[in-house]
């Protein structure tokens, strides 16, 4: 079809516009969707016994409605208008410049259409829904409007846009619905199915996720349960060292008490058979040294070892905030805030508590191989003396 207008000229000028200034983003309004939406226009203008110059007014509009995405998305039919009119200049009349500035603002969405002219462009600018492509071409509609609104569709939220739209947008001219109807209706079954597969998989998600999350809360109450059974584990056994310490130093303070009781009363030299008596002095003395070794170990295994020479610092690999020792160095707001930190970073709070079981099991370890020794020496102290009282009173009588 020929013109009265450089067609060629408008396609090339076109072609630049949107090479040199088109923002990367735009990956559907560009050039090829200009160009397929011209084709549309001389498609369906053909079903139509229309003037040479409305055509030709069809034809610039549909070259020139999408031009305004060069300076911005919004409002971007008026921007076209004025890319048309920097265009032409003076070489169109102004009423006639006035129809077709009139045909580039009725593709505003959702604007009232109010005659054939408009119906026609309007159909052509939508003919995607009709096309074989139009899931090809709605994933880079979709990129652009995630560029443009930064954010980020679900399949099942874009689908239902998608849904939506293809479900609601019809075409106005008998021409278009013949062309383009048919395989529109294809579309929406299609559609329709990537409805229905988005909204089963976001379910699966949803149950996976679910899954996940009810599996995660599993495991953290099973690792809470860990550490609150190894924390009331150790505290037991750190009780009945105590309890054991507390045994051996009751017992070993009677022993010393009594014996040491016993000589100072004369119970020994207390007849004129001094030199006799003094041989059982020797298991006794045996038994009081045993005693005070025995009773020592017990004191020192019960008695607080709190190693505050060396300064805490936060964030030291083998040190906890959790213990006494180490928190009593720091204020309250350095310790609130800490404890503030181990609440967010569930890692470094398990770390934390790891770390404090570790330095309890250092002092338990401490604490039973002290009273293994106090009561060993008791032991060994007791089986002594009383070996060598049966000794002597063997060897005596």
């Amino acid at each position: 079809m020929s013109y009265n207008f450089s067609e060629v000229q408008i396609k090339d000028f076109i072609f630049n516009l949107f090479k040199e200034k088109l923002p990367e983003h735009c990956v559907y309004h560009n050039y090829n969707h200009t160009k397929l939406t011209v084709k549309a226009v001389e498609d369906i203008t053909k079903a139509y016994d229309l003037d040479v110059q409305d055509i030709e007014n069809l034809i610039i509009a549909a070259w020139f409605h999408d031009a305004g995405y060069i300076v911005s998305n919004q409002n971007h039919e008026q921007e076209s208008v004025e890319i048309a009119k920097a265009y032409f200049k003076r070489s169109l009349d102004a009423v006639r410049f006035k129809k077709i500035a009139s045909l580039i603002l009725s593709t505003v969405y959702k604007s009232e259409i109010s005659n054939l002219l408009e119906e026609i462009l309007h159909d052509a600018d939508f003919s995607n829904i009709g096309k074989k492509k139009f899931a090809l071409r709605a994933e880079l509609l979709r990129f652009e409007w995630e560029r443009i609104s930064n954010k980020i569709y679900t399949d099942l939220e874009w689908a239902q846009l998608q849904y939506n739209f293809i479900t609601q947008k019809t075409f106005k001219t008998e021409a278009a619905e013949k062309k383009f109807g048919k395989i529109r209706e294809q579309n929406i079954i299609a559609q329709r199915n990537l409805l229905e597969i988005a909204k089963t998989d976001q379910f699966k998600l949803q149950l996976k996720t679910n899954s996940t999350e009810a599996k995660n809360k599993k495991e953290g109450r099973g690792i809470e349960t860990l550490y609150r059974s190894v924390y009331s584990y150790h505290m037991e056994l750190s009780s009945m060292a105590d309890q054991k310490a507390n045994i051996m130093i009751s017992i070993n303070t009677i022993v010393v008490s009594v014996i040491i009781t016993l000589f100072g009363s004369g119970f020994t030299f207390g007849d004129s058979q001094g030199l006799r008596h003094v041989r059982f002095v020797f298991p006794m003395l045996l038994l009081v040294v045993t005693s005070l070794i025995s009773v020592t170990f017990a004191i020192i295994s019960a008695r607080p070892n709190i190693n505050s020479k060396e300064k805490f610092e936060l964030g030291k690999k083998d040190s906890s905030v959790l213990f006494f020792g180490n928190f009593a160095q720091l204020s309250i707001a350095d310790f609130v805030g800490h404890i503030k930190g181990l609440k967010d970073k569930k890692v470094e709070l398990y770390d934390s508590m790891t770390i404090d079981i570790y330095h309890l099991g250092v002092v338990l370890v401490r604490k039973y191989s002290l009273l293994k020794w106090s009561y060993n020496v008791f032991m060994a102290g007791l089986l002594l003396c009383a070996i060598g009282f049966v000794g002597i009173t063997i060897y005596s009588y």
